[in-house]
């Protein structure tokens, strides 16, 4: 083995194919979700009709992606040393897919893209693009404070801390709605990313996974998603023209609770069948790309916005499984061409290049610091 490789291949290990395929189940989430929001199927369906009630609970199905994405980099992250390396090459991924899309798009379609866009798509992060990975820079930058509380805290430590959380962050500002309570935003902050990442590693750290049989954590989350839909029912028959509810917001204590529940049962899956890890190794690497693709703020704009809508003349169950069919057919399409990606990524050793500087440069500091001392 050459040295070009060596500060990569230190970072391989072992992995839990459980928690690879929620990855792949939370990206089949996504577009599910902005099929519903974004494509205008909620906004087309008569209230309390049995297509509204379909429509609903498949949003409330797939709501907790995004906490299941963030708790599951504070499970796999908290007990190892931090490496930057790995969040930087997503931002490539990330300014990548940003100026391509805007470059073809505007050679498509010169008339709605213009030039003065080209900012946002230049600096995704800043303009805030991509808000799911903004967020998430913010809080890997925290991340070896974070693991250095969960590997210092007691048991008594982590329950005050985890308790707190709770009550404070989760609990009452849904209970009292204030969606923007200590700048949470209804959980697209980079504080609620960073809560969830200290609750991934809490999961590890004591194996919480273990508490209940794998059947009882998929009955919890089933049941926090009926139980919102019902919260969200009695809700909106008493404030009528309400347009906000604090129940569907991120930090819910319900999909807390179901995102946590429905991690649990993906660890604790024992997969074995060559066949299945095989398609999870093919498309976990991707996932990431499936996001980036039809979630760019020029695709969401221009593409997705009220493409959907036709989906609320079909009946419940047709709506339902075409909502579905629609998702399943934008994760392969893109899973596809983020695998290009991926291979030219390769080709050009990012990943590799990448570790090795951050091995460079914590080699320089080291040595200035030690010639300081």
């Amino acid at each position: 083995m050459n040295n070009e490789n060596l500060a990569y291949t230190k970072t391989i290990k072992p992995r839990n194919f459980g928690i690879d395929l929620l990855r792949i189940v939370c990206m089949l989430m996504i577009p599910v979700l902005h099929i519903l929001g974004h494509g205008g199927v909620l906004s087309s369906v008569i209230p309390f009709s049995m297509r509204f009630e379909c429509a609903w609970l498949l949003e409330l199905f797939c709501f907790c992606a995004l906490n299941c994405f963030v708790l599951i980099t504070g499970y796999v992250y908290f007990s190892k040393k931090t490496k930057f390396y790995r969040v930087f090459t997503l931002w490539v991924e990330v300014l990548f897919y940003s100026i391509i899309i805007f470059l073809v798009l505007l050679w498509f379609m010169p008339n709605k893209v213009t030039i003065d866009q080209i900012w946002p798509s230049f600096f995704p992060t800043f303009f805030n693009s991509y808000w799911f990975f903004t967020s998430y820079l913010g809080m890997f930058i925290f991340s070896p404070f974070i693991n250095e509380g969960l590997n210092k805290f007691s048991k008594k430590e982590d329950l005050i801390v985890v308790s707190l959380i709770f009550i404070i962050l989760s609990f009452l500002p849904t209970i009292f709605n204030q969606t923007n309570a200590f700048s949470l935003d209804s959980g697209y902050s980079v504080l609620w990313f960073i809560v969830l990442y200290y609750i991934g590693g809490i999961i590890h750290k004591y194996n919480l996974y273990n508490y209940l049989k794998n059947n009882k954590w998929f009955l919890v989350w089933f049941m926090c998603c009926l139980f919102t839909l019902l919260v969200k029912n009695i809700v909106d028959l008493i404030y009528v023209n309400n347009t906000s509810n604090p129940f569907l917001a991120y930090n819910s204590p319900l999909y807390l609770i179901g995102s946590v529940a429905l991690l649990c049962f993906f660890i604790n899956l024992k997969i074995r069948n060559k066949f299945s890890i095989a398609i999870i190794n093919f498309f976990a690497p991707v996932c990431f790309g499936v996001y980036l693709i039809h979630d760019n703020y020029l695709i969401r704009h221009y593409l997705m916005k009220n493409s959907f809508a036709f989906l609320a003349n079909f009946n419940a169950l047709s709506m339902t499984l075409l909502i579905i069919g629609f998702a399943l057919a934008i994760f392969i399409s893109c899973s596809l061409i983020d695998w290009i990606r991926e291979l030219l990524f390769r080709k050009l050793k990012i990943k590799i290049r990448f570790a090795n500087l951050e091995e460079r440069i914590n080699n320089s500091l080291d040595e200035f610091l030690d010639s300081k001392t």
